[in-house]
């Protein structure tokens, strides 16, 4: 996984200021210069993501997220491209310099793939610390992007659920486990779930702020998505006392149209049934149909690096964009420097 540099106008969109703005910062000296490489003849200015946590610190811009948001990607139907978004939009995450933890909870690896990492039979998961007590901390690993840490899956998540039933409290080891992080303040944590109906799940279901919903635009999504809501809402009932402590499992639901064909009379139609009977759920934002993200996936990495000017990555950048309200704070941070 290749380290990310963000041209002048970019690293500027992302801090929250204009490109003028920040290259009269610069002059001023009221914040580090740019770096800068050689390739030829012409001298190149560039920025990291480390830089973007510095500037905004000089500036007194208070970080983009404030308090910690852990969002479970989940759909009990296979298929949604789950795995594929999730991994992608860890990375969108991590590139805005906010602290990123993926955790993988499928045997099959494909969000751990996804983000290019490659795990050997003996690699830690949440296995092992759900049910070998292994500290959290030490199962994390990090990837060549500074602002994004991984806890990778492994085979034994296939025969977890064999284990679980056995533990105490076995509905809330992971969010137990969660609260135990000590290495890094995480800002965000993105969770790829089981397509199924799993202890496991119901773990990670517990232990979220938010719920990222992918579907495609077919009916069997539309019929799935009923189950869904169903199975939260029972869940909200049988732990109430928890859920009401913590906000309720049907608050912040986020659904989302994958592999979007304007084109096609089925996925305007499912569109349309979407819009009318999950209207306080359903995301402005649709990922098209994108053969980019397929190729991204079988190349092992997430689709910034494979090609991040396609449709499919500027659609990803626009769902984080709206779930973590962006723009929105951009804008208020923007007003208040230039007071």
């Amino acid at each position: 996984m290749n380290v990310k540099t963000y041209s002048t106008k970019e690293f500027a969109k992302i801090v929250g200021i204009s490109k003028n703005h920040l290259l009269k910062l610069e002059l001023e000296g009221k914040v580090p210069a740019a770096k800068r490489v050689q390739r030829g003849k012409i001298e190149h200015r560039f920025y990291t993501v480390e830089d973007i946590v510095v500037y905004r610190e000089i500036l007194g811009m208070p970080p983009i997220i404030d308090k910690r948001r852990t969002q479970l990607f989940l759909n009990f139907k296979g298929g949604t491209g789950k795995s594929t978004i999730s991994a992608s939009y860890a990375y969108a995450v991590a590139e805005l310099g906010i602290e990123t933890l993926a955790i993988d909870l499928d045997a099959q690896q494909h969000m751990t793939k996804c983000l290019g990492f490659e795990a050997k039979r003996d690699t830690n998961s949440i296995y092992e610390v759900l049910i070998d007590n292994k500290d959290i901390n030490e199962v994390i690993a990090h990837t060549k992007m500074p602002t994004l840490d991984i806890i990778p899956a492994n085979i034994k998540l296939s025969v977890i659920e064999n284990r679980l039933p056995n533990k105490e409290m076995k509905e809330f080891l992971l969010t137990s486990a969660l609260n135990k992080i000590k290495l890094k303040d995480y800002k965000i944590i993105v969770i790829d779930s089981l397509p199924n109906i799993t202890l496991l799940n119901k773990n990670a279901i517990l232990c979220a702020t938010d719920l990222l919903i992918p579907v495609l635009p077919d009916f069997f999504s539309f019929d799935g998505l009923g189950l869904l809501f169903e199975e939260l809402a029972r869940m909200e009932s049988a732990f109430s006392l928890y859920t009401e402590f913590r906000g309720g499992l049907l608050d912040n639901i986020y659904v989302f149209i994958n592999q979007y064909r304007s084109n096609e009379v089925m996925s305007r139609q499912s569109r349309g049934a979407l819009e009318k009977n999950y209207a306080d759920y359903l995301c402005e934002t649709m990922i098209a149909y994108n053969t980019k993200i397929a190729q991204s996936t079988a190349a092992g990495m997430p689709i910034f690096q494979y090609n991040r000017s396609c449709t499919g990555a500027k659609h990803i950048k626009a769902l984080v964009d709206e779930i973590l309200k962006i723009s929105q704070n951009r804008k208020k941070k923007v007003k208040k420097i230039q007071k």
